[in-house]
Order: C-alpha cells, then structure tokens, then sequence
C-alpha cells in the first residue's frame, strides 16, 4: 500500500513539473546596488543615500522565487529653515525629499511573488507588474495558458498598489480598490504575424480638486481600458505595426510605425505616426497616476521620422578610423483640433542630427543637435552636446557636455511672458568592472544655469492694468552634483 502511495504522489508530481531534483547548486541571481547622491549649488545641500535589491530564486523544477525591493533615505528632508536649507532651492528636491521629508528610513517593496510555471501554464501570486498594461502594479493572482503553440492567454487580479499607500495600509486594504485584466496573443505565418490583445478595469480612490480650505472630494472611480497591437515583419527591412487603445467606448488613441534595417547598406529606418483624442482636461479632476497615464496631454497628431546611416562601406576605414555613423530624427506635432492649441499642447517640429566617430583602441566621439521650432506661442529649443569615451577591458569613461538654450512664451490668459533659460553642464562618468561580481560607479556634474525672466510683456486683454515689468531675475546659479554606485551581483 505504501508503495502505491509512493508510486501515485511521484506521477501527480511528474505531472505538474514537480519531479524531485538531485542536490545541486541553487541557480541564484540576486543584485544589491548601493547608491549615494550629493547636489550641492546656491547655497543648498542635499545628501540622499539609495539601495536596491533584486532576487531570482528557482527551486524544485517549476517554482521560482521573485523579490524587487528599494530602500531611501533622505539625509536633509526638510530642514528648518536656515539658509542652507534644501527647501529654498527646489532644483534640489526629488522624489526622496518630497515623499520622505521626515528622514525616515523607508523600505518599498516593489514586487514579490511565487512563480509555478509548467511551459505550457503557470500561475503566480503575490506582487507583481504585469506587462503591457497601463497600469498594472498589483497585489493578487496571476494565471497564464499556452494551449496551443500559436496562442497564449492569461488573467489577472487583485488590488493595486499605490507608493501613497506605503504608510496607510488600512486605508489601501478598505479602499475598495480592483484591478482586473485579461490578455491574448496570437501568431501566425511563422510568427511573423503577431496580435495581441489587452483589457484592464481599474476601480480606484481618487480625489478632486475642491475650493481653497475644504476638503478634497475623495470618491471612487472606475475604467475599462482596452489595447489592440498587431506587428508584421515581413523581411529584416519591412516591420510594421499598429496599436489602437479604448477609453471605455470611446477611441482614446492609435498609432502605426514602419521600421527596417537595411544590412546591405549599413542602415536603418523609421517612419510613425500617432494620434490621441482623449483630453486630460477630461480627466484633470482625478489626482492619481493611472488618470495621468490615461490622459497625459491634450488631442494631439504626431508624425515621426528616423534615419540611421554607416559609412565604413563607403570610405572603407582601414588602420586608425573603425567607423561613422550619421543619425537623422524629425519630429512634426500638432493640436487635433485649432481650439486645442495652447501652451500646454503646442505645435512644433523638432529636428536631430547626430555622429559617431569611432577609432582604434576602442575611443570614440559623439555629437548631437537639437532643435525645436514651434508655432504659436515661442517655444524655441536649442541642445547640443557632445561625449568623447574610452573602452578598457575593465573600465568604460565618458567625458562630456552640453548646452541647452530655450526662449519660450507662457500664456496666463491676461498676459503673455516671455522667458528665456540657457544651462551649461559638464559631466565625467566612469565604470569599474572590480570583478565579475562588483562594479563601482562614478558621474560628477557640473551645471551653470541663467534664467531671465519676465524680460517681455504682451498685453491680451486690455482691460486689465498692468504694473511695469522687467526682468525678474537673472542671476546666474552653479550645481555640483556626485552620483556614486557600487554594485554586487550574485
């Protein structure tokens, strides 16, 4: 009868891809990056210090463990007020001093789960990010089936998760939060022909904007978000594609892109084109990321170009000259409509010119320029930069800098100002490979920056009384900033 028994747990467990494993080394991958920032400039200070930790861990022969996790600490958050304080430079405020003022030491878990996974299907639970979903960060169950070769299919559940929650998990739990998704993907024609199909409803707390010293109007609101990709690559220089999204019922955007590499010819291409007809003004009530990503700016068209070019075949490089490359980017962007033209969405061409130029003994150099013309309202963008970089076996270095010009107009209805912005930055970066394990990061900056402002007055309505203006300050400021990394792979 034991014997039996044995015989019988040892075929469920073939069955579902548990066979026993002789004891061997744990296929581990796991990667701890420590990081420090220092930005010091207009008499401001900010020190912030960073960890992540990163964890794969496969056991029996289905199931993995998975770990994704950031530990921050502000070492200033908001001071008292001196001087030196951060607050009074708000170029020297990030994500840290704004989520973490109070110099607590916090610890975001940023996924965590259980993988089981038989090839054909698998399951998985606990925190996770599906992919290709708007937003899709969430605390649940996550099934998949591939039950024939060409189609895949998978759902999921459970609640989403926000970094606000961090501190109120009784509030996270009693939302009445949802999250539910579905997915498909087809191939065809030798997976050259691929479909995929996405569908997510996303029921969130939320709030929106109320007077000056009430209370924000907090309710719950709920999407249905729909996405249709399809790409088709025919032949290495022919891949098209096509993406269509649904806001509910109603179209919220789509796009089409062409792109190929021509290997005879050393060079690449891209050619796209997109649409969205969603208006975050629809939106603008609703203060979470999801409504930011469903409506990021107004209806807009865009239309996109890119070349890409290498010349060795040409010049036929021989001795201390190994290669030049040309890049060439276009960019024409436009309101949907005439009404939808403001500052806020702007019509502009934007153009790019880059070359490469590398030479023996693994140097090279890097030049770029772009520029933005736009319509309407001046919003004009001038950015050239440059990198010379060197290649050791163990150790990369970048040397670089850039100049960043922009003359623009804002529009506050009444008036309209012209503001200009110019900023010089000068960057060293390096990377040491110590081992195959370790690695030891460096970047320090340099950044020189003038802003004028005010400099120019356009009345709009002339029924408003305006004080003289100048400029209202023009002062030039200089930051330092040190990132330093170090690295340990397992």
């Amino acid at each position: 009868m034991r014997i039996r028994t044995v015989a019988v747990v040892a075929l469920l467990l073939a069955a579902f891809g548990l066979r026993p494993q002789a004891a061997a080394a744990l296929d581990l991958q796991a990667r701890v990056e420590t990081r420090y920032q220092l930005q010091v400039g207009d008499g401001a200070l900010d020190n912030d210090v960073f960890q992540y930790h990163s964890l794969q861990l496969p056991f029996l022969k289905s199931f993995s463990l998975g770990w994704s996790g950031g530990l921050r600490k502000d070492l200033d958050g908001q001071t008292d007020g001196t001087a030196t304080a951060e607050q009074n430079d708000l170029a020297l405020r990030g994500l840290p001093d704004a989520a973490n003022a109070d110099q607590s030491l916090e610890y975001r878990i940023y996924s965590a789960y259980l993988r089981f996974d038989a090839n054909r299907f698998g399951a998985l639970v606990g925190r996770y990010n599906a992919q290709d979903y708007a937003f899709s960060q969430f605390d649940g169950l996550l099934l998949w089936a591939s039950p024939l070769q060409w189609l895949r299919l998978e759902t999921f559940g459970g609640k989403p998760w926000h970094y606000g929650y961090l501190s109120d998990f009784e509030t996270y739990w009693n939302a009445g939060e949802l999250i539910v998704g579905a997915g498909a993907d087809v191939s065809f024609l030798d997976e050259s022909l691929r479909l995929a199909l996405r569908y997510q409803y996303l029921r969130e707390l939320t709030s929106r904007d109320a007077l000056i010293g009430e209370p924000a109007d907090t309710y719950i609101a709920s999407d249905h978000l729909s996405k249709l990709r399809g790409t088709w690559a025919a032949a290495p220089w022919l891949e098209a594609g096509i993406l269509v999204s649904m806001l509910d019922l109603t179209l919220k955007s789509w796009e089409l892109w062409v792109n190929g590499n021509i290997e005879r010819l050393l060079a690449s291409y891209s050619l796209g084109c997109a649409m969205q007809f969603v208006d975050i003004a629809d939106l603008s009530d609703r203060l979470t990321l999801y409504s930011a990503l469903l409506g990021a700016s107004h209806p807009y068209l865009s239309a996109t170009i890119g070349l890409s070019k290498y010349f060795t075949d040409l010049l036929g490089f021989k001795g201390f000259f190994t290669a030049l490359q040309f890049e060439l980017g276009y960019e024409h962007r436009q309101p949907l409509r005439a009404e939808d033209l403001s500052m806020f969405n702007p019509q502009y061409d934007q153009f790019r010119v880059a070359a490469l130029l590398a030479v023996r003994g693994d140097w090279s150099l890097l030049v770029d320029y772009n520029l933005l013309l736009s319509t309407g309202l001046e919003n004009n963008l001038h950015v050239i930069g440059g990198e010379l970089a060197k290649k050791w076996e163990r150790i990369d270095l970048q040397l670089g800098s850039s100049f960043y010009a922009n003359r623009f107009q804002s529009d506050y209805t009444q008036t309209v100002f012209t503001d200009s912005f110019f900023s010089q930055e000068y960057y060293l970066r390096a990377k040491w490979r110590i081992s195959r394990a370790f690695d030891l990061s460096v970047r320090a900056t340099y950044e020189h920056v003038l802003l004028s402002s005010l400099t120019s007055v356009d009345k709009v309505n002339d029924l408003v009384v305006y004080e003289p203006m100048t400029e209202l300050f023009s002062e030039p400021r200089d930051y330092f900033r040190l990132d330093i990394r170090t690295g340990y792979r397992y």
